[in-house]
């Protein structure tokens, strides 16, 4: 057997990360768009379902800010294998390592293959084969459809594993020399400290680094990963076998198409070198910027890493913003456009260069062209507020850099940058490193949680939140481990009917800390599936037995099981647990349904609306559907008072012509072809997806709930219009019953102004409103002429000369208020203050009077002079 001499690392060494002296031949002229299709094709061949790249941001998953891995998306598969509406599966899956425990992002741009986007190619059984079939179909892809030379491979397996290694020796033939085996810290896999687990074998490739030798692991590059899960790891370390192994395979796309394609740097690859180049172009457009080599490289590779990531994360509707995954996408951004600014590129960068993007990746992302106005505006208006924060963040930070002998950013000034300017902390260490400085980040993160714990403070309960809620995703989790489910019986209520009860039985029951219980019951009217609405609430009451009569229990709300299979109800159950099997009626809080459905609809209606006015470039980003308003965020410039009145106009003129509401199932690629819209932050199932509905007006996907005729809608109303982030709008708007309410309520203000102003009618309340706006400006003038003449007068106790910085500055100390009555005010001391500027220009002038004081520098005789510096002196 070939044993290596391991020093365990993920990357190529630091030598190798810019400008490698390496010459690997070409394996074959196999663009990454073709590595690409050919896997697809070869799995589907061999049995497997093709289905698209799942969304970035997980669904259903609230443990990850991103999908990470191609396996991310059927975890729940892996839990329960039997669930799985495929039993061979393959992808090509977007996935992104930035922030949380997966995080790359400082790394990009200085290794050959640390990225925030990546695409990992795999295929995955939940049951459908064992271990020689699959590593058998991935031996056969890697030597006919990439052609690999078999002396450039080795492959690893665990050691204990004697099966996978006699599978590489005896079945595929390698030479045992090539077959090297390692322990559990390299060869075995987890979901975590509990769950499925089992063994792995790696296919590695010979970069032919001459620096190192055939022995050295540093020589050698991991493409090809192959997991079987075959184990349920227990919480305290057991290992037992599943009654269904899995496997689960992992190939970076990026990583093989460097190896194919014969370079020894990810960036090197086609896909990343048409965006270079685009890099190249533009930056050449501007005026050149002398940089060392290697960092001028390191640049240009963060910007192209980062159009990606930010480019895929702003089409699935991540917008930026200061927490989340908002916050990761900013940091992302600004770091490529600080990267652009220093190559020279004064101007837009990732905008500029979107069309390199479209013609690297377009073909296989189409979402990239379907929603290239929309995510341009977001990278552009976010890189113009960027644009102010760098320039006011360089301009203190130099100031720093001038004046502290110590060559340390300091907790304070790091957390100031960061809290009052929005200067990302991570950017501040990277400008202090150019400079030769360093930041005290462990104080800046002791600040920063002294910070959040008086922010924690003010939410009293917050606490005992933050625990019920871990409580009850802990339940869900374990309930989903179980295949716990329900049938959902609520889209057959009209939401309009007065009342709903629903004959059901418990089958899972939990009670929790605060003495509700979290309850499964089936059939299940709740709804809980989320889109935006939120979820039922009501009643379930426990019918009587011999032994006691029947109990009626509060529903708080619905939540769902992380597979959507499911609702829990969170109910007060008066500290008594209800028992499996136990019969219970399900009553739904009617109003707050009927409620729901009418904004719900609206929404629709709204989004039709906007598009009709604003254009097709229009795009949800977001909404909130309550029982009394709603809330609903959208891609485009602000509208104008006109283009608000006319979406009111619109979506009022749909609800009146009462037309059905129709919902019916189909598949995803049928409903696309009738049109119909899809929130791209959303995961749709592929062969089922609910369709809603309104003739000549709307085709929206969406699982929430409805009104059978757009009637209810009537009277809609928008109550405020806004911007949320860059390039994202919000809306909100009553309709129907809240709309009437509503509208009452504003009927009942413009009584009680018209009241007041003493107008006869509400018709002339704008001319009181003017008369008085008129008066006011008289007296706030006459006011003005009288402050200046009392400045002019005022009575003088004491003055001094003295000098500030090198201004020449007189000191002037005004009568106290006890001996001037009625003339301490703050407006005195400034207009005072003013009237020496103006009269004595050859001095600065600073007037006190009691806690008053006010500086005033002519800016004739002083033009660099600045007076609030000059009164911090």
């Amino acid at each position: 057997m070939y044993a290596w001499n391991r020093h365990r690392v993920s990357v190529v060494p630091r030598q190798l990360r810019v400008g490698l002296g390496l010459h690997l031949r070409t394996v074959s002229n196999m663009r990454a768009s073709e590595i690409r299709k050919r896997y697809a094709e070869y799995f589907e061949r061999t049995g497997h379902t093709q289905l698209p790249s799942a969304n970035i941001v997980p669904q259903n998953d609230p443990t990850l800010l991103f999908t990470n891995a191609g396996m991310v998306p059927f975890k729940q598969y892996f839990l329960q294998p039997q669930t799985s509406p495929y039993k061979m599966i393959t992808t090509a899956q977007k996935c992104v390592r930035a922030g949380g425990k997966h995080n790359d992002l400082d790394q990009v741009g200085y290794t050959p293959r640390h990225h925030t986007f990546f695409e990992m190619l795999g295929n995955f059984s939940f049951g459908a084969y064992d271990k020689q079939t699959v590593i058998r179909m991935a031996w056969k892809f890697v030597q006919e459809e990439l052609q690999l030379p078999i002396d450039r491979l080795r492959v690893t397996v665990l050691e204990s594993d004697h099966e996978t290694y006699e599978i590489w020796r005896d079945q595929i033939k390698l030479d045992p020399k090539q077959i090297v085996r390692c322990g559990e810290e390299d060869n075995f896999w987890s979901m975590g400290n509990e769950g499925p687990c089992g063994p792995c074998t790696e296919i590695f490739w010979d970069t032919q680094d001459t620096r190192y030798a055939a022995d050295d692991e540093r020589r050698w590059l991991e493409f090809w990963n192959i997991v079987f899960m075959q184990f349920h790891r227990s919480s305290d370390g057991t290992l037992t076998p599943l009654s269904t192994p899995c496997v689960d395979t992992g190939m970076g796309l990026e990583r093989i198409a460097s190896i194919v394609q014969g370079k020894t740097n990810n960036f090197d690859t086609d896909e990343f070198q048409i965006i270079i180049r685009g890099v190249d172009q533009l930056q050449r457009s501007h005026a050149i910027r002398p940089l060392d080599a290697q960092v001028e490289v390191a640049y240009k590779r963060i910007v192209a890493d980062h159009l990606r990531a930010s480019a895929f994360l702003v089409s699935e509707g991540v917008h930026p913003s200061n927490t989340g995954r908002g916050y990761v996408l900013r940091r992302i951004i600004r770091r490529a456009v600080r990267a652009g600014r220093l190559l020279g590129i004064d101007g837009p960068v990732l905008p500029a260069l979107y069309l390199s993007l479209e013609a690297a990746m377009g073909a296989a992302y189409p979402e990239l062209i379907e929603r290239r106005d929309s995510v341009i505006a977001v990278l552009q208006a976010e890189e113009s507020a960027f644009a102010k924060t760098l320039d006011k963040g360089m301009s203190l930070l130099t100031k720093l850099f001038a004046s502290n002998a110590a060559k340390v950013v300091s907790a304070e000034d790091t957390f100031a940058l960061y809290d009052t300017h929005g200067f990302p902390v991570d950017l501040t260490q990277i400008i202090a490193r150019d400079h030769g400085w360093t930041v005290d980040v462990d104080g800046f993160n002791a600040i920063q949680t002294q910070s959040r714990e008086r922010n924690k403070a003010s939410w009293k309960s917050g606490a005992t939140r933050t625990q019920i809620s871990d409580e009850i995703s802990s339940k869900l989790a374990e309930w989903q481990t179980h295949g716990i489910s329900t049938r959902f019986c609520g889209y057959e209520i009209d939401p309009e009917q007065a009342s709903m009860e629903q004959h059901s039985r418990v089958v899972a029951s939990s009670m929790l800390s605060n003495g509700d219980a979290l309850i499964v019951v089936d059939p299940c009217p709740f709804y809980a599936r989320g889109g935006g609405q939120e979820p039922d609430t009501g009643s379930l009451t426990v019918t009587a037995s011999d032994c006691e009569a029947p109990r009626t229990l509060a529903v708080k709300h619905a939540v769902a099981l992380p597979n959507g299979q499911a609702a829990a109800l969170c109910v007060d159950a008066q500290h008594t647990e209800l028992q499996v099997g136990q019969p219970v009626v399900a009553a739904i809080d009617m109003q707050r349904r009927n409620g729901c459905a009418v904004h719900h609809t609206a929404t629709h209606l709204l989004h039709a609306a906007l598009r009709q006015v604003m254009g097709d470039t229009v795009t949800q980003a977001g909404s909130l559907v309550r029982p009394d308003s709603l809330r609903f965020d959208f891609t485009s410039t602000a509208l104008s008072d006109d283009q608000l009145r006319e979406v009111e106009r619109l979506v009022n003129r749909f609800a009146l012509a009462s037309t059905p509401v129709n919902v019916t199932h189909t598949t995803l690629e049928a409903a696309k072809e009738q049109g119909a819209m899809a929130l791209f932050t959303e995961k749709y199932q592929a062969d089922n997806v609910r369709m809603v509905r309104v003739s000549n007006v709307s085709v929206e996907l969406c699982s929430g709930t409805h009104l059978r005729t757009t009637r209810g809608v009537f009277p809609f109303q928008i109550t405020s219009e806004g911007s949320v982030g860059a390039g994202t709008r919000r809306i909100d708007a009553v309709a129907g019953v809240a709309a009437s309410k509503w509208l009452q309520q504003q009927f009942a203000y413009a009584q009680n102004a018209a009241h007041i102003l003493n107008a006869k009618q509400l018709s002339k309340l704008c001319d009181a409103v003017h008369r008085l706006n008129d008066t006011n400006k008289t007296l706030r003038s006459d006011a003005a002429k009288w402050l200046r003449v009392a400045a002019v007068n005022a009575q003088t106790v004491a003055t001094h000369a003295t000098t500030l910085g090198s201004v020449p500055t007189a000191i002037h100390i005004l009568a106290p208020e006890s001996s001037a009555p009625h003339t301490s005010d703050a407006r005195l001391v400034a207009e005072r203050a003013c009237h020496l500027r103006d009269t004595q220009p050859q001095n600065a002038h600073v007037v006190i009077q009691d806690t008053h004081i006010a500086l005033a520098v002519n800016p004739i005789s002083f033009p660099d002079v600045q007076a609030g510096a000059l009164l911090r002196e």
